[in-house]
């Protein structure tokens, strides 16, 4: 008896002491100014993928998202000419249209805005562009980029295994490039999209995005295990894209802040390739290639 009132004690005194130890704490985070986002692209194979989205940086704890997207802008995209250590951006200069001033537009895509498209832009390899845009607010943003020449997709292989059917009544698929690799230094952003259709309307709507370089090896015959497996029967578009080193550091760097834990992790410096915002305007070299898992 003498025990069991010991024990009652001893969880009584340990109820006051928590009690007694509770204290309302609060932290005033500071707000955070809102910027403004830039992810602009430009290839030689597919117009769709052409394109300028314009948005802000939102408050974590405001997070306002239907004022993401910034419309009213003009934007350009001009082609330049290297000569020597100079480029000159004296080429076709094309006019991007803000895509929900389009007539039926926001119907189709309510409460979507800030993408600035032209069908008729078509990037070629090996050229630099220079992006200019002016927003309603006078503010200027300005990037550049290069189409790099295109590293081909040699072959592209499949092995459907023999095994247990997936949660679709398929088989599983797993998919390998191949590739050679140039001498020099190449960076690449690889797309993969599994749709019967080629046509993505932004890069973001792949499935998996991938970027990597050739630090480690120059000048060789390259393989890519897809470690993911697709369903027996899917239609695979691959988009294998050389893009420049800058680029290449913008994407690795925006990949590691958004695996980095959130707002109150360790930040990750972004390395924008342009001027008065935060983002990248990327060239894509592009190999493209689509293998049907039959």
């Amino acid at each position: 008896m003498k025990e069991k009132n010991k024990i009652s004690w001893y969880i009584f005194l340990i109820a006051i002491l928590l009690t007694a130890c509770e204290k309302e704490i609060t932290v005033d985070l500071p707000v955070s100014t809102p910027q403004y986002v830039v992810e602009a692209s430009i290839n030689q194979i597919f117009p769709s993928l052409n394109y300028v989205f314009i948005s802000k940086t939102v408050d974590y704890f405001n997070p306002d998202l239907t004022m993401r997207g910034v419309s009213g802008a003009t934007v350009y995209i001009t082609e330049g000419t290297i000569t020597g250590t100079d480029t000159l951006f004296t080429g076709t200069k094309t006019l991007l249209k803000d895509l929900s001033s389009t007539p039926g537009f926001d119907t189709l895509f309510k409460g979507l805005s800030g993408i600035y498209f032209n069908g008729n832009l078509l990037g070629k390899v090996n050229t630099a562009y220079l992006l200019e845009i002016l927003l309603p607010d006078g503010k200027v943003i300005k990037g550049k980029t290069y189409i790099p020449k295109v590293v081909p997709i040699d072959t592209v292989t499949y092995e459907i295994r023999n095994q247990s059917y997936n949660h679709k009544g398929k088989r599983d698929a797993f998919v390998t490039l191949y590739y050679t690799d140039p001498p020099e230094q190449n960076n690449y952003r690889m797309a993969i999209y599994t749709s019967s259709d080629s046509l993505m309307l932004g890069w973001g709507t792949s499935d998996r995005l991938r970027t990597f370089d050739d630090q480690f090896l120059n000048g060789e015959p390259r393989i890519l295990n897809f470690n993911n497996s697709y369903s027996e029967g899917d239609t695979v578009n691959i988009y294998f894209n050389s893009i420049g080193r800058k680029e290449f550091l913008f994407w690795q760097s925006f990949s590691a802040a958004a695996n980095n834990g959130g707002p109150f992790a360790t930040p990750v410096q972004v390395k924008s390739n342009i001027t008065g915002a935060i983002g990248s305007f990327t060239g894509f070299g592009c190999s493209y290639r689509q293998v049907i898992l039959k």
